[in-house]
This record gives C-alpha cells, structure tokens and sequence, in this order.
C-alpha cells in the first residue's frame, strides 16, 4: 500500500457531500424511487455467477442495498464505503434483518485491509469515477491482489465514449435525458459528475482493467456514460 503521506486522500467529496447523514437519508430514499433495485440484484447475481460459498466485496457500498441483497445468497459481504455516515446507515438498515453475513467497515479502493487472494467476487458500482486515473490503477491493483484466481470482477461506473467529437453537445443531450426519465435532481446530479468528478474514457478504462491484470469478459454500454464490465483474475 502506498504510504499515507502519498496517497490521495479518497474521502474527499468531489461530488455530493455524503458525510451528512440527513444527506444519506435523502439520498436512500431518492434512490428507492430512482432505481428498482431487486432486478438489479438478480442482474449481478446472474453475471458474477454468485455461488453460496462466495465471499464478497462491495467498493462503495453506500447506503447498502446491493451489499445486503448479494448477502442472503452467499458465505459473506465486506461492505465499505468512504462516506462514514453510508456505512452507519447501511449497516442500520442491515440490523434489521436478521442473520445477514455482512461486516461493514469506513474504507475504500485505497485503505481497505483484506489479505490477499480472500475474495471469490469484487462489485462496485459508481465509485470508482471518484478517483484520478492514476489512483484508479492503484484500486485496481489492490482489488486484484485481494482476489483469488479466477475470481470475479463487476464494475458499474461513469466511462465517456472516445468516438465523441463535440463532447458539449453530449453532456447537454445526456442530462436532459436523465431529467426527462429522472428528474430534475437526476439531471443536476449528473451535470456534477461531468464537472467535478473524474470520470474517464472507455479506452483509458480498458488499459487500467488490463494493466491491473484482470482479463475483461464483457462489457455493456448500454445508456450513455454507464460502462458495465465483467473482469477475470
């Protein structure tokens, strides 16, 4: 790991500031009415082939329903986040239910502690655009390392198209169809990622995956920005 007098500090908040927790509650409850989340789970079980002896890690777990879901069908979820106050909800909202094998730690792509070759399965969805490129090669590093060989690698993440040649005109013609299917705080939350996140480019994603070591499957670009991929180690 490279030394915390290096490292780029990951808890900065360079989108929405979610080390509020009246912000996370928001949050929880615009995405339960955004976002269906039940076929969303079935979708990763089905693409990372989830077994019941799987152990687990979700990289920006949030407010924890991908995490608790992929728990009811597998040995156990490491479930972190760099948002402390995520995490508490998260691990709230898991309370709730009883016999759910998941441990919930405040850490990232860059500081959490698993040894190495521990997970059958790594999962993030949008999280990974909160890091410089070079940061994103030190996570997907770190997330190779920790996983055992012929593990599986699921990321979900803000990636441009590189065929674009007026990228002005894109960012207008992607919010307004995210206001239209989302609303209006959909729409201003993606105009945020476009101007103070580090989103990056699907040619750039491709050389990070590999240079990491992972062997890419699949990948789906199915809306604009969103690049799903599915990674061997």
């Amino acid at each position: 790991m490279i030394s915390e007098r290096y490292r780029y500090n990951e808890r900065i908040h360079s989108g929405v500031d979610f080390s509020n927790a009246q912000e996370v509650a928001v949050y929880d409850s615009y995405m339960q009415k955004l976002r269906n989340m039940e076929p969303e789970i079935e979708k990763v079980k089905s693409i990372v082939r989830l077994g019941s002896s799987d152990v687990v890690l979700d990289v920006g777990a949030g407010t924890g329903a991908l995490a608790i879901g992929l728990a009811k069908h597998c040995k156990k979820v490491f479930a972190i986040d760099v948002s402390k106050a995520m995490i508490d909800y998260a691990e709230q909202k898991a309370s709730e239910q009883e016999n759910i094998p998941i441990v919930f730690s405040h850490a990232g792509f860059l500081t959490f502690l698993l040894p190495p070759e521990t997970l059958d399965v790594v999962v993030s969805q949008f999280a990974l655009h909160h890091l410089p490129d070079f940061w994103k090669s030190i996570a997907l590093k770190r997330i190779f390392a920790a996983m055992k060989p012929g593990g599986r690698f699921f990321l979900q993440d803000c990636v441009l198209p590189s065929t674009v040649d007026d990228y002005d005109k894109y960012f207008a013609e992607v919010v307004s169809r995210i206001e239209t299917t989302g609303g209006e705080k959909a729409a201003r939350d993606t105009e945020k990622t476009f101007r103070n996140e580090f989103v990056t480019l699907d040619w750039i994603m491709t050389e990070l995956l590999e240079k990491a070591g992972f062997r890419i499957i699949s990948r789906e670009y199915s809306v604009p920005f969103i690049n799903t991929y599915l990674c061997l180690k």
